[in-house]
């Protein structure tokens, strides 16, 4: 059972359009409302859509601080191949992107795709303990690193984050079994 509407579309838009002034923000309006006992901005939104769409239609200025920037196919592609350098692992590409006002890396993936973003950049997302092992093994020939000598490492060289590598293994210890201890070729 549907609750009974206080008011109709007609009366919800009327009283928008005399009090449009105190439509700055859903918290803003929702305290001069409470104050002049109007509805909330929840019906509003129920019955007009999103609230800038509602701001748009009053002819007022609208927020955009919540909106996504969007991106066309040919700029992401243009910014990953400008910016490829930077992308060595994901929570690094995204607090450099933040830094330089770019889009996160899920942008990319979800626009591009992984493979693409692989064959532009040569990061590969979905490494396999394999694809580690024979990474881990170029640095490392003889005898396993540190977490330190990993991190070391990753300052200079284009390699998966350790944490990539605990996530894949299991832990720092178990990568160390798996790749220098057990199976070695």
């Amino acid at each position: 059972m549907s609750r009974k509407q206080k008011f109709s579309d007609g009366e919800l838009w009327e009283i928008a359009s005399n009090h449009k002034e105190a439509f700055t923000s859903v918290g803003g309006w929702n305290r001069y409302a409470k104050e002049n006992g109007l509805p909330h901005s929840q019906t509003f939104i129920q019955r007009f859509g999103a609230w800038n769409t509602i701001k748009e239609k009053l002819n007022l200025d609208t927020n955009n601080q919540h909106r996504p920037v969007k991106y066309q196919i040919n700029e992401l592609n243009s910014i990953i191949r400008e910016h490829k350098e930077a992308l060595t692992n994901i929570n690094s590409w995204n607090q450099y992107a933040q830094r330089h006002n770019l889009p996160s890396y899920d942008v990319f993936e979800r626009h591009l795709g992984a493979e693409q973003i692989e064959e532009i950049t040569q990061y590969k997302t979905h490494l396999t303990q394999d694809d580690l092992k024979k990474i881990i093994l170029s640095y490392f020939p003889e005898s396993p690193p540190t977490v330190s000598d990993w991190k070391a490492l990753s300052e200079t060289k284009r390699v998966p984050s350790f944490s990539t590598i605990i996530r894949k293994f299991g832990s720092w210890k178990e990568m160390k079994r798996k790749v220098f201890y057990i199976n070695r070729l």
